[in-house]
Order: C-alpha cells, then structure tokens, then sequence
C-alpha cells in the first residue's frame, strides 16, 4: 500500500489528501477509502464509494494541456474509438487553488490481472493512425518541447544531471529533422506503451494517458517497445510481435537512433516533478541517469515499478 508519510514536492502526500478531498466535494463524490495507484507525471487515485480514477496533475500551468487532454478524450469517445472515458455528469477540469492542482475524473476499469502484451496495442495504434484529424487543432509532435519545459520546472534537479539532460536534448533536436521517416504523418498516441493500455468490461485493449495525443510520424508509436526491450531486459518477442502485429519494424529502419534518444529524453524528464516525493523514483532516475553519463547499456526498472518498490 502506498505510504501515508508526507515528503516534499507537488506530489506531497499532504497535498495530494487536500487535492483529493477537496475536488472530491466540489463534484459530489466521497474520498474515503481512496487509493493511491499510481505516481509519475500525474497522480491517480481510485475511489472506493464509485467506479472513479481522480487523476491529479501537478500545478496550474499545465491547464492548457488538461483542457486539451479532456478535448481528445471527448472527441475520442465521439469516434468510439477504444480509449478511457471521461465521467460522465462532471464539470471538468476542477482546480484546486490550495494546491495548485488541477483535477479530471475518469471511468474505472476493473483488471481482471491478465497482463497487456504489446501486440495488444497493434489494433488500437493502426486504427488511431487512420482516423482524420479532428476539427479542432491538435498539437505537432515536437518531444524536445515538452523536455525542455519540464526541465526549466525542475529547480530541484541536480546541477549536472540538468546539463547532461540540456545536452541530450540539443543533440536531439539537431538529428530530429534529419530523419527520414517513412510512414504518412497522422494522429499519433505519442506515449504508446503497454503501461498505457487497460483492458475494458469486454476484455478489449483500450488506450490511457492521452495527453500527447498530437499530429507526428506513426514511427514514434512504436519506439517506446522497442526501447522498454533494449533497456528493461525484455526478450526478443516482446518488440517483434508489435512489430509483426502493427506490420513495420522499428528496429530495423534508419531513423530508430534519433528517436530512441529523444524517447529516452522524454523519459527521464516526465518523472523530474515526482523526484522530490519519491524515493524509489529518484533511486531509478539517479542510476539511470549514471548509466547513459557513462556510456552504458544498464537494464533499467519501469519507473511505475520502482515507486511501488519503495511504498510497501
């Protein structure tokens, strides 16, 4: 069970029990009971009182990107496209000037425990690759901008992991227009991975976390496999089955290098706001970060992983 002591940052647990109670009353559901299930970029807590995840993120300045998250989903839903619902009935988003937090409230989906496997995201990915744009303006994928931001938030980050990261993204940012990639542009997930996939009522993949929903090269959907294989020990099959699945192969073209840098970037940089509130985040970030300064190939832990590691 995740701890209850309080530790510094915007996701202290003393903030994250004011957000959640607090928003919880503006919209008419009881808290008590809630568990937290997951902390990275976002917290989420899932209610006890009503079939409800509270995904909390953490300050006011990403209302922009929340309003648009909750776009999507709307369109999304429109398009009966598999992918996590909004809760119906609620105005959203809710913020929390206490807080700074900025709150949306989304469906549960019960996991039966049966694991998601990546070609279980083949389907959902061709099929979001082929829908038109919607009418409203979606964002040009561009991964070094969402680095940098998070990167000129992170006051707390070491001086020489920011520089090293700093200069990760220049050197992205340079090979990025360079690659050729090979697939029509189109709507792309942006942060397609199987932690980012739920299984609905009927036991059908469904897609989550659709906040970098943008427009940008299909190619960028697959690398986050390919990489989860490189780095966290996995076997072979775990990539090549997605591959078969969706039908190219990453690994095998020219332009994989650049965006396997830029995914890793994005990476290391989504966790820069839960570092001060959570040790066995910071523990992993800090030996990934040794390994790339060194030059070496270190089998990583999924972040989600460690943070679980250290609140049992």
């Amino acid at each position: 069970m995740p701890s209850t002591t309080a530790s510094p940052g915007r996701f202290a647990a003393d903030k994250l029990k004011t957000t959640l109670h607090a928003a919880c009353a503006r919209v008419g559901l009881d808290p008590t009971g809630a568990e937290l299930i997951h902390i990275t970029v976002n917290a989420l807590y899932r209610l006890r009182s009503a079939p409800v995840v509270v995904r909390i993120a953490g300050s006011r300045t990403l209302l922009p990107r929340v309003h648009r998250l909750i776009q999507v989903a709307r369109w999304l839903e429109q398009q009966d496209f598999p992918a996590v619902r909004l809760t119906a009935g609620i105005n959203q988003p809710v913020i929390v000037d206490e807080t700074d937090h900025v709150v949306t409230f989304w469906d549960y989906l019960p996991q039966d425990g049966q694991s998601m496997e990546p070609r279980d995201l083949a389907e959902p990915l061709r099929r979001l690759h082929t829908l038109p744009p919607p009418s409203f303006p979606l964002p040009t994928w561009d991964p070094i901008r969402e680095a940098r931001r998070r990167l000129a938030a992170a006051h707390h980050l070491d001086a020489q992991h920011r520089a090293w990261l700093e200069h990760m993204a220049e050197e992205v940012e340079r090979e990025l227009p360079c690659v050729p990639y090979v697939l029509p542009r189109a709507v792309i997930h942006g942060d397609a991975y199987v932690g980012n996939l739920l299984r609905d009522r009927q036991g059908r993949p469904v897609l989550c976390d659709l906040d970098a929903v943008s427009i940008g090269p299909p190619e960028w959907d697959l690398v986050p496999t390919a990489v989860a294989y490189l780095r966290f020990g996995k076997e072979r099959s775990f990539y090549q089955d997605l591959a078969d699945t969706y039908g190219f192969d990453v690994l095998a073209w020219e332009g994989f290098p650049s965006l396997r840098k830029a995914r890793e970037l994005n990476v290391l940089t989504g966790v820069l706001p839960a570092l001060t509130s959570s040790p066995g985040i910071a523990a992993e970030f800090t030996h990934r970060m040794e390994g790339l300064r060194a030059g070496r190939e270190d089998t990583w832990t999924p972040f989600r992983y460690a943070w679980a590691n250290a609140h049992t």
